[in-house]
């Protein structure tokens, strides 16, 4: 709390933030908007503040190929930083508490080990936690970031984990929820249960562990006769902090199993944003976050009326209920929303039993949905405890620290000695900087050089403020791919069919009632007239708060099929679709639309871009008024009709005298790109291309 560094990104009180001016809409976002904060701050002293601790621990293999080196680290950071400025590995935001301990237990026998190895885990968590028994009881008097005193108690707020470490931290058995007393055989029904009472489970505990009798309690909540390191942790509720099966399923209900699912994927339409799974996805054995993202994108759309359609519905729910996870920020309403996903889920999931798919939905993941809603509004949003951070740490704080070691049976020694040197280096900053160290220059209050994350983050974004074209909504490159195609060229080669007609009638509706437009909107072209062309146009997206803190760079593909790399080879043609504001509804020569959120897509329609140019210089650019790009679309019907099962939109080609219904547009039009999904049917059409 004391680090400058951080000073514009730490919240010393809670706070209550509203979506609208009357405050019926609560935001959910960073943790001091969460509940738990508010009801901590009641039971200190006044003017105290609160460090909500957060702990996350994952165990983690260090041998490359051969051995069985592992590392067990325990993260630590503070809620009291912004989710955005604690989730980069480069702010060093989270620092390294210590390393657990991996035994392998032999001296215990089989049918005992498991449980030593729960007492090992909270014996060792007891010492690491040891300074927050009297610091949250009395509080600390501390220097902050901007200079002030206060009296702070940092208080246990939240522990980040998988499945197995959250049974682990809760002294339960892994067949029984972590957070409430649910039976196991009820985990898949959509059971409302309360959250375990730490006070209840702590008296349990102890009783099993002073030789009495077990009450039944022990055996109820499925707990293991250990002592919880959370035991006497003022303030501390360690049951509110935690947080594949679908493809398969829906796999087996459609008719045609795998091979039906692999030709939908490999016929899916590329996009840039999108991973393309050009051999299908079941020879796929080990799946990567990454590729998980990418196929629920479009997974709804490939299972889409290849089945029953409860099995559309529930896909349809999960999909729905991780994406609003995903949110950044929520509020009531969308937080009302990730409960009708989640509802939804259990109406239709049935599906899967009658067709003899499962058995049962008695497994943790599926229960854990049940408690996401009420984590939310206690501790903020799920991005701010996600576990591929703590996963992305074992890099600076395991790996590398490995990799200085010799690799033996000290290794975890010199691990810390590793890192104690590069932290007094990171320390050190402010005396050497100008000096070097291993050809890197330290700088004030820069990030340590012994972090690979510097390099690993996106950085697109950080210019979109200083450059003109951005601040109009669009850049293209500065010296066109093909500075100078002829008219029948750009027809041929990009498939423009009526280039001539549609850029005529542009400027033409464009200088209506400017004489001296019109005529010079009238200039004739032909085939030889020589036009700039560009491959492709970035379009700059306004921050979602939902999604994005920041703005995000769309790329607009309108390049033409050329020779590949290779004799005989073609690559083809990459022409994105994308929403655009409609000229037939906002005017030729209006400014684009303002975003009304009442009525999203009011003058909005998909379209294709087949060519982005300049206006050709026989024209006079200055008296036409013409100074942005232009695009060459080919329009889609409008949003008329809706599928009721996936709730996405149908279009189709828009036609005009029985002809594809083209235009010309600015650049400035395009509102951003998307994704259209065949509809397939019943069964893959080899028709569909």
């Amino acid at each position: 709390m004391g680090n400058p560094s951080f000073c514009d990104s730490l919240r010393y009180t809670p706070e209550r933030q509203y979506a609208d001016a009357e405050g019926k809409t609560r935001i959910f976002s960073n943790m001091m908007t969460g509940n738990w904060w508010w009801d901590v701050q009641m039971k200190v002293p006044e003017g105290a503040t609160v460090a909500p601790i957060i702990l996350a621990s994952d165990k983690t293999t260090l041998s490359c190929m051969s051995g069985d080196k592992s590392a067990w680290p325990v993260y630590l950071t503070i809620g009291n930083i912004d989710k955005e400025v604690r989730r980069k590995p480069s702010a060093h935001a989270t620092v390294l508490l210590g390393y657990l301990p991996v035994a392998k237990l032999d001296c215990f026998s089989e049918k005992r080990r498991s449980l030593e190895g729960y007492r090992l885990f909270h014996k060792c968590m007891r010492t690491l936690m040891e300074p927050l028994f009297e610091a949250g009881t009395t509080g600390v008097l501390m220097t902050c970031a901007d200079g002030q005193v206060r009296h702070v108690y940092p208080i246990l707020a939240a522990y980040i984990a998988d499945h197995p470490e959250q049974a682990l931290v809760a002294a339960c058995h892994e067949n029984y929820c972590p957070k409430c007393p649910v039976e196991p055989n009820k985990r898949g029904e959509p059971v409302y249960s309360c959250l375990k009472d730490p006070e209840r489970v702590t008296a349990v505990l102890r009783k099993v562990s002073e030789g009495g009798e077990k009450p039944p309690e022990f055996s109820d909540w499925g707990l293991r006769a250990v002592e919880p390191f959370w035991d006497g942790l003022p303030h501390a509720d360690i049951f509110r902090v935690f947080k594949d099966h679908l493809v398969s399923w829906a796999t087996k209900a459609i008719e045609g199993g795998e091979a039906e699912i692999d030709r939908r994927f490999k016929a899916m339409f590329r996009h840039s944003d999108l991973q393309h799974f050009q051999n299908g996805i079941s020879l796929i054995s080990q799946w990567t976050g990454t590729e998980y993202k990418g196929m629920e994108k479009v997974f709804l759309g490939v299972v889409a009326g290849a089945g029953d359609e409860r099995v559309t519905r529930a896909v349809r729910a999960v999909l729905d209920f991780i994406y609003y996870t995903h949110f950044e920020m929520h509020t009531d309403e969308t937080l009302n929303g990730l409960h009708r996903a989640w509802r939804g889920y259990h109406e239709y999931k049935d599906v899967f039993v009658e067709l003899e798919i499962r058995e049962h939905f008695n497994f943790p993941k599926g229960h854990s949905t049940e408690h996401y809603e009420l984590s939310i509004r206690t501790v903020g949003t799920a991005d701010g405890y996600s576990t591929e951070h703590p996963e992305r740490l074992h890099i600076d704080f395991a790996k590398l620290a490995y990799g200085a070691s010799n690799k033996q049976s000290s290794y975890t020694k010199q691990m810390t000695r590793w890192l104690d040197r590069q932290e007094a280096v990171t320390r050190s900053g402010p005396v050497c900087a100008g000096s070097s160290l291993s050809g890197t220059r330290l700088q004030l209050g820069a990030p340590s050089t012994f972090s690979p994350s510097n390099s690993g983050e996106d950085n697109s974004n950080d210019d979109l403020s200083n450059d003109l074209q951005w601040r109009q909504g669009f850049r293209v490159a500065k010296v066109p791919p093909f500075p100078s195609l002829s008219i029948t060229q750009i027809v041929n080669d990009f498939g423009t069919t009526h280039f001539v007609w549609c850029l005529t009638d542009y400027l033409l509706k464009r200088s209506v009632g400017d004489p001296v437009r019109t005529k010079h909107a009238m200039t004739q072209i032909g085939g030889a007239t020589r036009v700039a062309v560009y491959k492709q146009c970035k379009v700059c997206i306004p921050a979602m708060r939902q999604v994005s803190a920041s703005p995000v760079v769309d790329i607009i593909h309108a390049s033409p099929s050329h020779p590949g790399p290779s004799p005989l080879t073609t690559v083809p043609a990459y022409m994105s679709t994308v929403l655009a504001c409609d000229p037939t509804v906002v005017g030729i020569a209006a400014a684009p639309m303002v975003f009304d959120v009442k009525k999203p897509l009011y003058g909005i329609r998909v379209a294709h871009v087949r060519a982005i140019f300049e206006l050709p210089k026989v024209y006079d650019v200055e008296a036409l008024g013409v100074t942005e790009p232009l695009a060459y679309v080919e329009w889609f019907t409008s949003f008329n009709t809706v599928d009721s099962t996936t709730g996405m939109y149908i279009v189709s080609p828009s036609t005009r005298q029985c002809e594809c219904h083209v235009s010309v547009i600015p650049v400035t039009y395009i509102v951003h790109s998307c994704h259209l999904i065949p509809v397939w049917g019943q069964v893959f059409r080899k028709s569909i291309s």
